[in-house]
């Protein structure tokens, strides 16, 4: 397998892709899926139907009820105008994994759904790329996430990755790291019919559904690292825990900020189209891969914010300076 980043990029996605796969039809029924999830581990399945093919996944079955009683057609999603195959590049898939914010494609063989290929399993094989070491978890996580005390009912964390499209939830005690929950142990909890609304002893008033708190059904073990933590450490932390989020704490194990396999797909895939114009870098070899990708990164993100204030920039230009310990700073024109 590739040991860097840029090779991985521009490699086939063939030995990459899993082949255990479910298959399901717009009338089976979202229990049925959740069935097969579980039992094999993945968070999506592959929905064949009406010459469409698409995916749903376990986040779909989150504001699901009752799971029993509802068919996939109204779950499913079918896109993806140009499908994945078997000979697709590496680099091309992560970057319509993050241009259309989805964890996981069906590969396809004459239009028939041969497999998967999800941000897992690129992670899985990034996992193996050394030149990840000279990127860190500070530069790359989403900082601020939203928690929840370990007080807070299981409904309200459902609530909140309904209403914020999020999958997982930090669970904090007196400020600090306790838990994590995820859309998998939710979709779980409210399948089980726990706690099912109830008429109350006076007519009129409903027992609040699903009463449980968060810390009952929590991950009391959840993948943290620090914010000096290598890109590397946190793919391998990924690949080998089988975790689906890396939480950031400092040295109070207060919660500074959260990283998913997508935030390391971003270090290979195309940068975002939405902002055409030249940036040129000066001071970074051509074989800093990472680094280059990393500070076009920011830049374009940077500039896409001024340019709701300056709409006429039309050029960049910026300058990359290396400090004897190897810092990175840069000048903006």
């Amino acid at each position: 397998m590739a040991k860097t980043i840029e090779e991985l990029s521009q490699t086939m996605i063939s030995e990459l892709i899993n082949t255990r796969i479910s298959i399901f039809t717009p009338e089976d029924t979202a229990s049925k899926v959740k069935g097969e999830l579980e039992k094999t581990g993945r968070y999506e399945a592959i929905v064949v139907g009406g010459g469409k093919l698409g995916m749903v996944t376990i986040r779909d079955l989150l504001g699901v009820e009752p799971l029993e009683q509802t068919k996939v057609e109204k779950l499913w999603k079918s896109q993806w105008q140009t499908p994945v195959t078997a000979d697709s590049w590496v680099r091309g898939v992560a970057t319509e994994l993050v241009r259309i914010n989805v964890r996981a494609l069906p590969v396809v063989e004459d239009m028939k759904p041969i497999g998967i290929i999800s941000q897992v399993d690129i992670v899985g094989a990034m996992a193996d790329c050394n030149d990840l070491k000279k990127t860190f978890a500070k530069d790359l996580a989403k900082m601020a996430p939203v928690t929840l005390e370990v007080g807070a009912k299981v409904a309200e964390a459902r609530k909140l990755m309904l209403d914020r499209g999020i999958s997982h939830v930090p669970i904090t005690k007196d400020g600090k790291l306790a838990g994590i929950v995820t859309a998998a142990e939710l979709v779980q909890y409210f399948s089980q019919g726990i706690g099912r609304a109830k008429t109350g002893e006076r007519a009129g008033i409903k027992v609040s559904k699903y009463p449980g708190n968060v810390d009952g059904i929590m991950d009391k073990h959840p993948f943290t690292v620090s914010m000096n933590a290598s890109a590397l450490d946190i793919a391998r932390g990924f690949r080998d825990q089988g975790k689906s989020a890396a939480i950031l704490i400092d040295e109070n194990e207060e919660v500074l900020g959260i990283l998913t396999p997508k935030e390391l797909l971003a270090l290979m895939a195309e940068p975002s189209e939405e902002l055409e114009m030249p940036i040129s870098i000066v001071g970074l070899a051509n074989e800093e891969f990472l680094a280059r990708s990393l500070a076009e990164e920011k830049i374009r993100r940077v500039i896409s914010l001024g340019m709701k204030m300056h709409p006429h920039i039309n050029d960049v230009q910026v300058r990359i300076k290396k400090s004897d310990k190897e810092a990175i700073t840069s000048d903006t024109k």
